[in-house]
Parts: structure tokens; C-alpha cells; sequence
């Protein structure tokens, strides 16, 4: 399904798929999606778990260059990524084989001839890949998820960084960060021109915040090590926004743990440059990272959400995404800071709105007085301002938030939100 970013109305855009789809991807030009899943049809026509539609949700046909024939991974697609020139599409999952190539869990496709390209790595085990993105100037490919090598080398333990035919690039990505296994794994990976950015989990006490490495030596350049799973990362020019059920920042001089009160912080944020270091870890069963570069935790962010039943997980965000005006975060929370907010929902990343109808007020209703000074007047990071105002204006969520109900028994601060 699709939606007006802007005014949150539901678009007729509905490809009709007879299973999951687990990543979307949009061509440079917006004319083209393409969807990767666990599906193997698309609006009736055979798409093994990777498919093409339009923007009217027609299903375009990837033909791997025969007529008839279709590009097919023999397993579930997780991820899927374009290169920076829109001329490749990266995929990577559970699969061995796309059509009759060998393609152990990732893979490529050039968009132009539609052929399955010469990217092979060969990560050993059986994990999946469940995340993969691409250097902005296009010279290199990060995997991440569970596996424990690429060719051989525990240098790729949980993720790698790979030369353009798929090759393993050693550096030092998994000196510290050692996430991989039944128990811990790498979820998200994205790029800008600052490096490589990563969230990660944590069943056994290793890492489970955020990190943005580089990508020719693989040194971590920033790390946010909070306590509490992270789900997904996106980074802007300023802020780096993060989806998980974190619980405590305090190594980097956040957040204090609040998991025995039930609170937990879903959508939290982070200065894109360092300001500190990481401290040394007290926390009972959680590996050291003391010394690496820290961002600040702003606590002007912390939208409170109510986790959601609709898995067994019992969590509330999952993913983040947004433009230079929303943010959007997705998941299975059912409130949003005590508002009925069923899995999606839009933050504005501009006050400008609420603060002209403050300003328009406020000339109303000092009309004919003597001007006085401001006062608290908000600093001006982002936007921000008071996040009730510019992230929850009720006045500005058009079509998201245009709910009725009972929000009595929300305030009891017992389901992750306060």
C-alpha cells in the first residue's frame, strides 16, 4: 500500500501479492518499485520473491533477458538496495541461487540488460543476510546480518564490507562488534557520505546500539553503545534517528535504565558527529566499548509508543524512514505519546508551521500593546522545539492521526511509553 507523505491519504496504489514482501525499493525517477519478499506471484503472474511494478502497481516483468524467463532467488529476499546511479539492484535473504547462478544469501542485478551481474560472495554458513547497502560513490557493498564468515574469514562476522564483484574487503568492521550467530546479528545497514551506519542486537551481552564505520578501513568513527535491541537506522544531515526498544544510554551520557519501570525508548536520535567518548560499561552482562567516539542523545527526542501483539516479539517500532520535511517510523505500536496510532506514524522535521500559527496568535493578540521581549525563545536544532508542539501537532497530521477514541488506561506508563 502507499501513502501521501504530505496530507497521509491512502493511495490507490495496491500490487496484490500472495505473500510477504520484505523490502521496497524505488527507481531514481520514481517510475519503478521493486519488491522482495517471500511471495511467488504478483497481481497473478508469476515473481519468485523479486518482482517490478509501476506506479500504478502494473507488475513489470523482470526477465532476466528472456522473454518468458524471470529472475528468481530459490529463497526469501530480505533486503534490497540500489546502487547510487540506479543502475543495479543489490538483494540479499536466505537464498543459494538466482535462476541457475550459485548466489549464496546475496546478489545483483543490472536493471539495464537484466542479468544476474558477477556479485558472488561466498558467506559460509547458513544465516541469513538480512540487510545490505552500498557505498554512496558506488566503490564498495556492506552486508550484515548473522553469519559468522565470507570466504572463510571470521573478518566477516556478522557483517562485511565487499569489492563490487562480491570479494570480501579486510578491515577492521568486526574487530569490536562481534554480532553474529542464533543469538545476536547485525539488522540494518544504510550509507551516506559519512560512512556506514549499523544497529544491531544482542541475546548474550554484545553490542545491540548503533554505529557508523569507515568504509575503506572499517574503523568505527561513532558509536552509539546503548543497552536495548536496535532495529533500523537512518541517517540525515544533522541527526541520526534510530528504531528500537533501547533502555539505557548512560555509557555515552543518555538516557539513564529505566527497564524495571517498563520504559523503553522506541524512536531515539543522535548528532550525526562525535561530541565524547564512550565510558566504561557498569551495566551487569554487557560487553566494554569504553574510548570509541560517541554521539550526543538528545533528549529532546523520545516520542513515547505502546508496543503492539501483532507478533510474538511484542515490540513497537521496527524500521524508520523520511525526507527533508517528515519522519516516519514504522512497526506495530498501537499509541503514539497516548494518541491511538495503529503502525505508522509521521513526525514533522519543521516547526515552521506551528511556530507561524504561535507567531500569528501571539501578533493578535498583542495588538495595540507595547511590544515586550521574547522570552524562551526554543534553540533552533532541527526545528525541534518542544516535541509535543513540533513532532505530535495534533493541528498537523492531516489524514494520520484523524482517529477517534477512548485513550483512558493509556497513562498507566506500563507498555514502553511514558
Amino acid at each position: 500500500m502507499a501513502y501521501d507523505i504530505t496530507t497521509g491519504e491512502m493511495l490507490d496504489w495496491a500490487p496484490q501479492l500472495n505473500a510477504a514482501a520484505n523490502a521496497i525499493e524505488a527507481s531514481p525517477d520514481g517510475s519503478t518499485l521493486y519488491i522482495g519478499g517471500k511471495f511467488t506471484s504478483v497481481n497473478g503472474q508469476p515473481a519468485s520473491r523479486l518482482a517490478a511494478v509501476d506506479t500504478a502497481g502494473q507488475y513489470k516483468p523482470l526477465n532476466g533477458g528472456t522473454p518468458g524467463g524471470a529472475v528468481s532467488p530459490n529463497g526469501t529476499v530480505r533486503d534490497l538496495e540500489l546502487s547510487p546511479d540506479g543502475s543495479t539492484l543489490y538483494m540479499a535473504g536466505l537464498f543459494t541461487q538466482v535462476n541457475d547462478l550459485e548466489r549464496l544469501r546475496a546478489a545483483a542485478l543490472d536493471l539495464k540488460t537484466q542479468q544476474v551481474t558477477s556479485f558472488a560472495p561466498r558467506v559460509d554458513d547458513e544465516s541469513e543476510v538480512r540487510t545490505i547497502t552500498v557505498a554512496a560513490d558506488g566503490s564498495a557493498i556492506a552486508i550484515g546480518g548473522s553469519f559468522k564468515t565470507v570466504e572463510g574469514s571470521s573478518d566477516a562476522y556478522g557483517m562485511a564490507i565487499l569489492e563490487k564483484d562480491g570479494a570480501l574487503r579486510h578491515t577492521n568492521l568486526a574487530k569490536d562488534i562481534r554480532n553474529a550467530g542464533s543469538m545476536s546479528g547485525i539488522m540494518s545497514m544504510k550509507s551516506d557520505s559519512k560512512g556506514l551506519y549499523g544497529t544491531a542486537y544482542s541475546m548474550e551481552g554484545f553490542f545491540e546500539g548503533m554505529f557508523r564505520a569507515d568504509w575503506s578501513t572499517g574503523d568505527i568513527n561513532l558509536m552509539a553503545d546503548c543497552h536495548g535491541d536496535s532495529y533500523d537506522v537512518l541517517p540525515t544531515n544533522d541527526v541520526i534517528y534510530v528504531s528500537s526498544h533501547t533502555h539505557d544510554c548512560s555509557n555515552i551520557g543518555g538516557v539513564p535504565d529505566r527497564a524495571q519501570e517498563g520504559v523503553y525508548y522506541h524512536a531515539i536520535a543522535f548528532s550525526s558527529d562525535a561530541t565524547g567518548t564512550v565510558g566504561t560499561n557498569t551495566a551487569n552482562g554487557y560487553a566494554d566499548f569504553a574510548g570509541h567516539p560517541a554521539p550526543t542523545q538528545y533528549n529532546e527526542f523520545l516520542p513515547g509508543f505502546a508496543n503492539g501483539e501483532y507478533t510474538a516479539s511484542k515490540q513497537a517500532t521496527w524500521t524508520v524512514e523520511g525526507n527533508d520535511d517528515y519522519l516516519i517510523y514504522g512497526g506495530e505500536f498501537v499509541a503514539v505519546n497516548g494518541i491511538s496510532q495503529q503502525g505508522l506514524v509521521r513526525f514533522s522535521l519543521k516547526g515552521d508551521k506551528k511556530e507561524d500559527k504561535k507567531e500569528d496568535k501571539k501578533e493578535d493578540k498583542n495588538e495595540g500593546k507595547k511590544p515586550e521581549e521574547e522570552k524562551g525563545k526554543n534553540d533552533d536544532k532541527n526545528d525541534w522545539g518542544d516535541p509535543e508542539d513540533d513532532w505530535n501537532d495534533e493541528e498537523d497530521q492531516h489524514g494520520w492521526d484523524e482517529r477517534n477514541g477512548d485513550h483512558d488506561g493509556w497513562n498507566n506508563n506500563q507498555h514502553g511509553w511514558w
